[in-house]
């Protein structure tokens, strides 16, 4: 009985995130948003969390199922050992047509699902910051302002972002200077300074490169679209409390629509994510204090509880494996 529940419900509980997440997370968008941090080491946190949830099926159905031997006598000896020595429910009760030893391979393909979004991930900004940062090098002009080292382009349009490590800092367009007074100029930098010290950048290439071959799953498409949106709350909370929410809700509102922002017109370059910026009058609500949706403490608790479940169902299946395989078997 508990083997059939444990086969059934795990499948289930993931297919139930994976459809539920979208709305849960628009719901709980208002809490959320008061610690955008903590959202976005939770939502990471789920995301990944999911995924080996899901190649946890694997190791399961290993456990509950017995099939042809593929492999050599000496191998399958030392693979059944190990199932033995792992598993929970004692001997299998069900007899598939494939071999145990392919469900147990489940883990490892989402490990080098993972592995293989990081890495191109990672070359993809790469190379797009080095493209960027080539263009900006060829017409941007290093330069203080408030203090604050930057790259000032000539560019007409508002443009203010910031590029990681040597790839160029913090930029801005002389148009930002004329449109923004000081205070307000000294805003946008705190924002983009801000950026820079919490490493947001770097948050948004793991998350990207960690879900990228689970992106058409709608709770990780949620969650990948989620997170820059609280990356930016982040930034506006340490300008905020640098500068003030007057000057930084007059700079937002002034710079407008991140899509009125975009480096491209600094540079001629087409960007993935790799930069991020102040822009976005929709945060102004945030910034003013003005009076947000009431959180649902049901949804709160459902999240935690799904959270949980997760954990558990995650260091239940795995742990066991990592323990034999530790142990000798």
């Amino acid at each position: 009985m508990l083997t059939a529940v444990m086969v059934v419900s795990l499948p289930a509980l993931l297919l139930v995130a994976a459809v539920g997440a979208p709305r849960l997370l628009r719901h709980a968008a208002p809490a959320l948003a008061r610690a955008p941090r903590f959202a976005t080491f939770a939502l990471m946190s789920t995301a990944l969390l999911w995924v080996a949830a899901l190649v946890a099926i694997g190791p399961v159905i290993a456990w509950v199922s017995t099939g042809p031997a593929w492999l050599p006598e000496q191998a399958a000896a030392v693979c059944s050992r190990c199932l033995s020595a792992a598993s929970p429910l004692g001997e299998s009760a069900v007899t598939l047509a494939i071999p145990a030893v392919l469900p147990l391979a489940l883990p490892l393909l989402g490990l080098a699902a993972v592995a293989a979004g990081l890495i191109r991930e990672g070359l993809a900004v790469r190379r797009a910051r080095a493209s960027l940062a080539t263009s900006l090098a060829a017409q941007a002009e290093p330069c203080r302002l408030l203090g604050t080292s930057v790259l000032l382009t000539s560019d007409e349009a508002p443009v203010a972002f910031s590029l990681p490590g040597r790839s160029g800092g913090i930029v801005i367009s002389r148009a930002t200077v004329q449109l923004l007074d000081g205070a307000e100029l000294s805003a946008v930098l705190a924002h983009e300074r801000a950026h820079l010290s919490q490493h947001h950048h770097r948050c948004l290439t793991v998350l990207r490169g960690v879900t990228h071959f689970f992106r058409s799953v709608p709770g990780i498409r949620a969650v990948r679209d989620a997170v820059p949106h609280y990356l930016e709350i982040a930034a506006d909370q340490a300008a905020k409390a640098e500068t003030g929410t007057t000057a930084l809700a007059a700079a937002l509102l002034k710079l407008g629509q991140p899509a009125d922002l975009q480096p491209a017109r600094a540079t001629g370059q087409t960007t993935p994510h790799v930069v991020l910026h102040a822009a976005g009058s929709e945060r102004i609500r945030h910034l003013t204090g003005q009076p947000l949706p009431p959180a649902s403490r049901a949804l709160a608790v459902a999240a935690g509880l799904y959270a949980v479940m997760l954990v558990a169902t995650v260091s239940a299946v795995h742990l066991p494996y990592v323990l034999a395989v530790l142990t000798g078997c």
